[in-house]
């Protein structure tokens, strides 16, 4: 199927070199011949001007992928959540050292110690409360995640929560503010950026209207060992899943939306005349606040994080990128990140799902020559 391109702004008047934003283009396209995946999604932008959203290759068997097709974010949401917290921090609802426990009185079993903080650097103790593939109701997940015994004095140790973290924060921002999280998001922050295809959860009644735009994932062609399973790939494909409101990795939507969301930070809150969020709890967020601790669930990666963002070193992110880059990736299919040094947003998501060394190298052969097309701040032509 022809590729879908959808030009904004012409990469010379945005200080980028053409011929990069080409090739990050044509690595998608190469990867739907060689079986990676069978579709990809590409958007870019510099300095809040986007630049090219992209498409290749089928959303599902028969559906071609198009720049509007709704794709899943996996743990490329988690920065969502994390932001919403944020807005909580900025509006002096709760402080990053207040103890979960304060909200959620029932979170106990060794973890009394720990902070919200400690949630959003993956320092919890609290690892593998629950997994990925857990289908218990809202109120049973947190009832099992409050009760779960910690792994490690909470802050004493790194561990890369996938999936419990994120439902905590949720339900800590549920009890605070009201709201649920998806609501919560889409009333904050979907609504004012226009993200208008983007969801936290699609309700049954409403996906048959969706299912013409909603991309698929499958397991790609790796020479290594596939991380995920065919059964996950048919949980998360059914509409139980679909429907299902995840705070760690349930996003749906256009890579356009999710950099959207990055343009909105690197602005620092600012979006067109309203101020989303305060510049210095951007600011906050995307700093790092964790460094050089070994992580047990990356296999002893001593990544440096943010609160809710991968910073510097994320293996899917080509290293030509300043030390200021924040973003996040998901489930070896994707990733979004922005580079304060230079402006940029890049989201690159696919659908078929790899083995972690075969997709961060995917990624990289796709946001590589994007990062490197950026000429320095103030070169147009």
């Amino acid at each position: 199927m022809a590729d879908a391109i959808r030009w904004h702004t012409d990469p010379e008047q945005a200080g980028m070199d053409p011929r990069g934003v080409q090739e990050g283009m044509d690595r998608l396209t190469e990867g739907v011949a060689v079986g990676r995946h069978h579709g990809a999604q590409m958007y870019v932008s510099r300095n809040g001007r986007p630049i090219v959203e992209f498409a290749c290759g089928e959303a599902k068997p028969g559906l071609p992928m198009t720049p509007d097709t709704l794709t899943a974010w996996f743990s490329s949401s988690k920065p969502l959540t994390a932001m919403a917290i944020a807005l909580l921090v900025d509006r002096g609802q709760v402080r990053l050292d207040d103890l979960v426990h304060r909200y959620l009185p029932e979170f106990g079993a060794g973890k009394e110690a720990c902070t919200l903080r400690n949630v959003l650097t993956h320092q919890g103790g609290f690892t593998n409360a629950i997994s990925h593939a857990d289908q218990r109701s809202w109120d049973e997940t947190i009832a099992e995640i409050c009760a779960y015994p910690a792994e490690y004095p909470p802050g004493t140790r790194a561990g890369y929560h996938s999936t419990s973290g994120w439902y905590i924060l949720a339900e800590v921002l549920r009890r605070v503010d009201g709201r649920t999280i998806d609501r919560f998001l889409a009333e904050e922050f979907f609504d004012p950026l226009g993200m208008r295809d983007s969801h936290l959860g699609i309700p049954a009644s409403q996906q048959s209207g969706i299912a013409p735009r909603m991309a698929q994932v499958h397991l790609g062609q790796t020479d290594r060992e596939h991380f995920a399973s065919q059964q996950f790939i048919d949980q998360f494909n059914g509409t139980a899943e679909i429907a299902r409101v995840n705070p760690s990795g349930g996003g749906r939507g256009p890579a356009r939306d999710l950099g959207r969301f990055y343009e909105l930070l690197l602005a620092e809150g600012r979006w067109e005349e309203r101020q989303l969020i305060d510049p210095r709890t951007v600011l906050l967020f995307t700093a790092c606040h964790r460094w050089d601790l070994p992580d047990k669930t990356l296999a002893g990666a001593p990544l440096p994080w943010g609160l809710g963002f991968c910073l510097y070193g994320n293996a899917d992110v080509h290293p030509s990128v300043s030390r200021r880059v924040f973003g996040h990736s998901g489930m070896v299919s994707c990733v979004a990140f922005a580079d304060p040094e230079s402006g940029l947003v890049c989201v690159v998501i696919t659908t078929g799902l790899l083995d972690p060394l075969t997709n961060a190298r995917r990624l990289r052969d796709a946001n590589g020559p994007v990062v490197k097309a950026c000429k320095p701040q103030g070169a147009v032509g």
